[in-house]
């Protein structure tokens, strides 16, 4: 998908990372030492889970984004509640769109680059595109913002069980 949206639509802002991901939180902490111990701890009580794609949706505010929908199932949202409760923990602020209540899991196709003309055509070619499949997480990264640029990089990666 990513080489599809890089080749039809000239999008590649989310190929900053090696895969396409899903993200549970987000915050601003000065202290990774501490988020990775409990991060550790956390994700070695964590057994590799299903995840199911249930199709491609979008979102247009606060910015426009294409996205494969990840079902929220009851171990998902589980599990999200573990994360978001450590990261609310550690972090000065986290990321209103991912608490909770508010969270709708998903795996950003384009996000940040698409002009408006290229956001509405990928969204009309993709309109009877209903992908549906389920994929085994079976890791969890903690990433971050290196530079001046604001890369967004993996700073670590937990295996799960």
């Amino acid at each position: 998908m990513w080489r599809l949206f890089e080749e039809e639509y000239n999008s590649r802002a989310m190929q900053s990372f090696p895969h396409p991901h899903m993200s549970f939180q987000a915050g601003i902490s000065e202290d990774l030492q501490a988020i990775d111990l409990d991060l550790q701890k956390l994700t070695s009580q964590i057994s590799p889970f299903p995840v199911a794609i249930g199709g491609i949706d979008i979102f247009e505010k606060p910015e426009r984004v294409i996205f494969l929908s990840v079902t929220k199932t009851k171990e998902l949202q589980k599990i999200h509640k573990k994360i978001d409760h450590l990261l609310q923990e550690h972090c000065s602020r986290t990321f209103r769109f991912y608490s909770p209540p508010d969270w709708l899991p998903h795996i950003t196709l384009a996000q940040g680059d698409l002009t408006l003309n290229q956001f509405r055509k990928a969204k009309k070619d993709l309109e009877n595109y209903h992908p549906h499949y389920k994929l085994i997480l079976h890791n969890i990264c903690l990433v971050r913002w290196y530079g001046q640029d604001r890369k967004v990089r993996i700073h670590k990666k937990y295996v799960l069980g």
